[in-house]
């Protein structure tokens, strides 16, 4: 006798099926089941719903009727598109939703990844599911390129808008609920190498248009487009991701920049960032040295003020910071494991000790 226990997972799970009388029925030939993982690869297929569905993570893939569309999607339809639904399974329980919209040629036209909850798309799901991917709809040209990308984010409706000549990225829009945020405009030299990028800050307000909340449909292309124009500039993410300054240069967060240049070099990366304000006077500049692929310094000034921040790196990871300002130390950031223990100094001493985890602060000590 061959004890069940001692089998293999899969020969179990067949051997269950096949007890239980899983079939494929004819209204189901269309549809796929896969075992899958958090990301919604299709890594095995698999022979039935019931057995996809004993692993941890599961993907269902079919072609549905136009009729099934969500609303949200309908706007972005034409009757020459092939549909596929993609539906993710985290232990028997939907998660996610994929729509995937193709042009005759089998090209994709429309990238669409929604909460398994459609209704609550526009409210605090991204908050109360952290780590969740946030609903987004990207859009494509015919040339396969990137044209708009829509995300749903507890701010509001976040679009980014991509203009490109000859193949390569010369401009890049910001929007939240229609309001535009920022624009870029990336310039090449002949030999198509990325030389610099300009970017233009809106003072547009933040009230949202007329009859439109978070969560309602996004304009589509020709809208974004046209109103309220976006003059000369755009962007699909700075060569490099500036985020830390958010905290190591708060006064300089503070100044009132209208446009911001930044010079690369030959591999993309950022050398210089000059910030000008609404008559073009400089009001800060910030200058990278890189050590590879990782910066190892930034200069700043801002005004009078002069400052430098330093990173050090352990395998690749950076697991140190520090902050002067005109000469003394004023922030200091170790990484040790998942926590970060940041120290604040006066007069070159500790002040102020907090420890943060997985971005949230879990202990603050003041020191004197």
């Amino acid at each position: 006798m061959i004890l069940q226990n001692s089998l293999p997972v899969k020969l179990r799970l067949f051997l269950l099926c096949s007890a239980l009388g899983c079939f494929v029925s004819p209204a189901a030939e269309t549809q796929e089941w896969y075992r899958s993982n958090s990301s919604g690869m299709a890594l095995e297929r698999i022979p039935s719903r019931m057995v996809a569905l004993h692993y941890e993570w599961a993907l269902s893939v079919d072609r549905p009727e136009q009729q099934s569309l969500p609303p949200l999607l309908r706007p972005y339809y034409q009757p020459s598109y092939t549909l596929e639904r993609r539906l993710l399974y985290n232990r028997g329980k939907l998660k996610r939703r994929q729509w995937v919209f193709r042009n005759s040629g089998g090209i994709t036209r429309v990238n669409a990844s929604l909460p398994a909850d459609l209704a609550s798309i526009g409210g605090s799901a991204a908050d109360d599911n952290e780590g969740e991917i946030p609903p987004f709809i990207e859009l494509f040209a015919p040339d396969r390129s990137l044209s708009e990308i829509h995300q749903y984010l507890p701010s509001g409706l976040y679009t980014t808008s991509f203009v490109y000549r000859d193949g390569l990225l010369i401009r890049q829009a910001a929007f939240l609920d229609r309001e535009p945020l920022w624009t870029d405009e990336y310039r090449y030299t002949r030999s198509a190498t990325l030389r610099g990028m300009d970017r233009v800050y809106h003072r547009a307000g933040r009230s949202t248009a007329e009859g439109q909340t978070k969560g309602s449909l996004p304009p589509p292309a020709s809208d974004l487009r046209s109103a309220p124009p976006v003059q000369n500039f755009v962007e699909p993410g700075a060569p490099y991701d500036y985020s830390m300054m958010n905290d190591v240069l708060p006064a300089l967060q503070l100044l009132p920049a209208a446009r911001a240049a930044f010079d690369t070099d030959s591999r993309g990366r950022v050398l210089t960032e000059t910030r000008y304000d609404e008559e073009e006077n400089v009001i800060a500049v910030l200058t990278n040295e890189w050590a590879g692929d990782r910066i190892k310094t930034i200069h700043w000034t801002a005004g009078k003020d002069r400052g430098r921040i330093v990173f050090t790196y352990s395998g690749g990871d950076r697991i140190a910071e520090d902050d002067y300002k005109n000469g003394v130390l004023e922030r200091k950031v170790v990484k040790q494991g998942d926590e970060e223990i940041e120290e604040l100094y006066i007069g070159g001493k500790v002040m102020l000790r907090t420890v943060w985890k997985d971005g949230r602060k879990v202990s603050e000590e003041r020191l004197r």
